[in-house]
């Protein structure tokens, strides 16, 4: 049974990574089916439907993940806070306390995201609350992506402060991390991250009505992201509401012409809306460039990446 455990689960691993959902459901099926009482297949099973948009079915699998975490929880610490074992083996109470306070701490995350999905912000900030402060209890420091996610949840709830404040903390916790690792193996850099809620921090100054100073703190982190296009665009809407219509234009072709990821699907405004999670002010700054500016020549109808 283990060696097919085994082998579903690589094949379950691979399937994801190239974001075959369906093989990997079906995989995770049968693993929740040999192994009902292990969190992890539920865990993973609600993440893979979450990707597939299917999020009512995946807020099921991360409630089922959680009973199923809290159930072991107890039982294990009063062993480990009694005897410093679990199940025979050895297992210091802090450290178990660790292992289950991080654990309870990323399902929340996993169901707020689930949340989010159908739309529901106020259990999805919940859940993000119940995750830091779980994470907290178990000695841990706050995870920057779960609370750049808050960020996101109280941009959706209107809270423009509360989300410029948590892309604050986001962006200064990714400058004290190491690097983080996904489910499938690959790592993501500790800038990537901080310059992506730096970004998110400088769009809500913009939306608190700050516009000049969303403007220098875009211009420095453009300087320190030259590669990036997210910036350079929010750049060019602000500078051609501010009269500096060549720089706008300047930027606006750079980030179209000279950067990989383009510049098209800053065009879709529901995919700035929903997707990128720009706010309303910038949205409007950004539809008004591009409609004074008209279409590029020869580009036809404008062309969008969707949610």
């Amino acid at each position: 049974m283990s060696c097919t455990v085994d082998l579903v689960e690589a094949e379950v691993y691979n399937a994801y990574a190239s974001r075959d959902f369906n093989t990997a459901i079906k995989g995770l099926d049968y693993l929740v089916s040999v192994q009902p009482g292990d969190p992890r297949w539920r865990e993973f099973r609600g993440a893979v439907l979450i990707d597939a948009k299917r999020f009512t079915e995946g807020l099921a699998d991360y409630n089922a993940a959680l009973e199923l975490v809290r159930d072991l929880a107890g039982p294990a610490q009063a062993q480990a806070d009694a005897t410093g074992k679990v199940n025979g083996r050895d297992a210091p109470a802090e450290l178990v306390r660790e292992k289950f306070g991080s654990t309870e701490a990323r399902l929340l995350s996993g169901r707020a995201l689930a949340y989010e999905g159908l739309g529901e912000w106020k259990a999805a900030l919940d859940d993000y609350n119940a995750a830091l402060e779980v994470a907290g209890r178990a000695g841990l420091r706050p995870d920057p992506f779960v609370v750049n996610s808050r960020g996101n949840v109280n941009a959706s709830l209107e809270r423009w402060q509360d989300a410029r404040d948590d892309y604050l903390a986001s962006a200064r916790g990714f400058q004290m991390a190491k690097g983080f690792r996904s489910p499938t193996g690959s790592t993501t850099q500790r800038l990537d991250g901080a310059i992506f809620a730096s970004s998110n921090a400088a769009l809500m100054l913009a939306q608190l009505g700050d516009e000049a100073g969303a403007t220098k703190e875009m211009e420095r982190i453009a300087r320190r992201a030259p590669g990036s296009s997210d910036m350079k665009i929010a750049l060019s809407a602000l500078y051609w509401s501010q009269g500096r219509e060549q720089e706008a234009e300047d930027l606006w072709r750079f980030a179209c012409e000279e950067i990989v990821v383009g510049c098209e699907q800053y065009r879709d405004k529901r995919w700035l809306r929903e997707v990128r999670r720009w706010p309303p002010r910038m949205v409007e700054r950004m539809s008004d460039f591009l409609s004074i500016r008209g279409p590029k020549p020869g580009s036809g109808a404008a062309s969008g990446a969707g949610a």
